[in-house]
């Protein structure tokens, strides 16, 4: 998979929709948030990564970079592009180079992975909110739940934020299957199970989409309790 490539068009996608957007329209799959919101934060976690590139991979977390506010969809149509360019200047170095990161491994090619992930679940948030078709490439999803799975669960458990569980839960997605686990120490049996396409079970597990959108078998009670946790940031 071109990784640049694709944030590069997922990028522009956002751009794009900007510029003409009501700014103001709530964003039903980021409560509390509008669309001026999502692209703010999106803008600024662009230059944030493009920061961590930069830093040492035992220097302290770069800085929250300043958002920006009362500009028109124009405006910050710009401002989000500037961001996202210099985004992609900065991960088109060797993926392995040594970097700050927020988990293993700490090297150019962890915020590669990261940022395409991060563009293109707000690029569906932002299409969504403003009433647009939001698909999303079945590569890019299998990819993408690997990262919640491998890096981005075990990272939530390390941090406090989801408790070590012997539940387990089977996603069967595009026909093979996976484990969503809080810990290496699993009981013999899954909890759940659940069936779906990649994107889907995607949405799923970042909370964007519900159960009614895949095929579930065992326990739904249980199902629902793992998914409520923080799985994800």
């Amino acid at each position: 998979m071109d990784v640049l490539g694709v944030l590069g068009q997922e990028a522009a996608e956002v751009e794009r929709l900007v510029h003409a957007a009501d700014l103001a329209a709530p964003v039903a799959s980021c409560p509390g948030w509008t669309v001026h919101d999502l692209v703010t934060h999106l803008g600024a976690v662009h230059r944030w990564a493009a920061a961590a590139t930069r830093t040492p991979s035992d220097g302290p977390a770069p800085a929250d970079p300043r958002e920006p506010h009362g500009l028109d969809g124009p405006a910050l149509a710009r401002w989000y592009a500037a961001g996202a360019a210099d985004l992609v200047e900065a991960l088109s170095v060797d993926v392995d180079r040594s970097c700050w990161t927020l988990a293993r491994p700490s090297t150019v090619g962890f915020w590669r992975r990261r940022q395409l992930h991060e563009t293109v679940l707000h690029r569906w948030d932002l299409q969504t909110a403003l009433g647009r078709p939001a698909r999303m490439d079945a590569e890019v999803a299998l990819d993408g739940i690997d990262e919640v799975l491998t890096v981005m669960l075990p990272r939530q458990v390390r941090l406090g934020r989801v408790e070590e569980s012997s539940s387990w839960v089977r996603l069967r997605v595009d026909g093979q299957d996976r484990v969503l686990a809080s810990s290496p120490h699993r009981d013999s049996e899954p909890v759940a199970g659940v069936v779906g396409d990649g994107p889907t079970v995607l949405l799923l597990l970042w909370g964007r989409l519900g159960l009614d959108r895949v095929v579930v078998d065992g326990d739904r009670g249980r199902l629902e309790e793992v998914l409520r946790g923080a799985l994800t940031p």
